[in-house]
């Protein structure tokens, strides 16, 4: 064997911690120190003569896991390899915390005579967990803010938008007297306007009330079916001011659970984007379908497609996309957010398939248990 090196300088020199104990007493005080490396005094202030015949018990504190020593207790007893994670304090008081793996070392006879304890300062590690579990309790509260925010200014502003909407509408109409063109055309702006605005609300409402956990669904097994006709129906006129076949495709499907008014505010939501994004003179399909453990309902469109950039923008919050509606209608932004929220409370799963220049379809899955 090679003599021109020795174990003992790679141990004292090594970047890990080595503390080696006696095997015995497990009662207090404990096993005694009998050697530590440059490592354990760099770490924790201690030198060796002041550690030698104390047991490793210095080194713990207030903090200092009562599990982790009971644990390591039951590893010494069954003189066996362990491993754990411990809170220690140096010399000074200062917390540290490690990463520790206790090995029982044999003589010749292979009775146990001694522990080592090879430990990895993970002080840095722990003290950036806790810096992003931080970051993430201040985030928390600031989207709590938000959404505080967001709803009381939704709801504030709701009422008298509604008002400038409906009179605008009734000036349009002359009900209460005779408007010019041009006056029709300004409250023809107003009311589509003050339209885009309440749909905007609406959105910002429903987000709020989402991320704040305050949305209650009344989650109720019924046929999808029965709610996908009725907004196909409710669609249709839409569909024809556009010159856009409406069509319906719907299959054998088991009765699943789901909140009906959620649901439909996603139904509405997939059709109504078919049909603003589609050209005229093309066709748009509602279907759906049993698959193995859930149904399927699509909207399949003959629009202008989505590059793959848009796909994965699509599902969040004031996106802006390059597909344009095609007859001038406005978008919020919001409402695939708010689809995907919903069917993420639903225990669904929300997506796209979509090619440039062939069309998309939309889905949504709902589990059949």
């Amino acid at each position: 064997m090679d003599s021109s090196f020795s174990y003992e300088d790679i141990i004292k020199s090594a970047n890990d911690i080595v503390i080696v104990t006696e095997a015995f007493p497990l009662d207090d005080p404990g096993p005694r120190i009998v050697y530590v490396n440059e490592a354990f005094t760099q770490l924790t202030g201690y030198l060796l003569d002041e550690v030698v015949g104390k047991t490793p018990r210095i080194l713990q504190g207030k903090d200092s896991s009562p599990e982790a020593r009971a644990e390591i207790r039951k590893a010494l007893e069954r003189q066996e390899p362990f491993r754990t994670t411990i809170v220690n304090f140096s010399k000074s008081g200062e917390k540290y915390w490690l990463d520790i793996n206790i090995i029982p070392l044999r003589d010749e006879q292979g009775k146990v005579t001694h522990f080592a304890a090879i430990e990895r300062d993970l002080t840095e590690i722990k003290q950036v967990e806790e810096e992003i579990r931080e970051k993430n309790r201040q985030l928390q509260e600031l989207n709590e803010t938000k959404n505080k925010f967001l709803g009381i200014a939704s709801h504030d502003l709701r009422n008298p938008l509604y008002l400038i909407r409906s009179f605008s509408e009734i000036i349009k109409e002359e009900t209460v007297g005779p408007v010019t063109d041009k006056q029709k055309e300004l409250l023809e702006k107003i009311f589509n306007s003050s339209d885009y605005m309440k749909s905007l609300l609406e959105n910002l409402l429903d987000i709020s009330k989402i991320e704040s956990g305050k949305i209650d669904l009344d989650m109720k097994l019924q046929d999808l079916n029965r709610v996908v006709q009725t907004q196909f129906e409710l669609n249709q006129l839409l569909a024809e001011k556009k010159q856009i076949r409406l069509e319906t495709s719907l299959g054998g499907i088991p009765q699943v659970k789901f909140d009906e008014s959620a649901i439909v505010q996603v139904i509405g939501n997939f059709i109504g984007n078919a049909i603003k994004f589609s050209p005229p003179d093309t066709r748009v399909q509602i279907v759906t379908e049993a698959r193995e453990g859930f149904v399927r309902f699509s909207v399949r469109d003959e629009g202008p497609g989505l590059s793959p950039e848009d796909q994965k923008l699509l599902f969040g919050e004031f996106q802006t996309l390059t597909s344009r509606p095609t007859g001038g209608e406005k978008s919020t932004g919001l409402g695939l957010a708010i689809v995907k929220k919903i069917i993420s409370l639903h225990g669904g799963k929300v997506g796209v398939e979509s090619r440039l220049g062939e069309g998309s379809e939309f889905y949504f899955d709902l589990s059949c248990n």
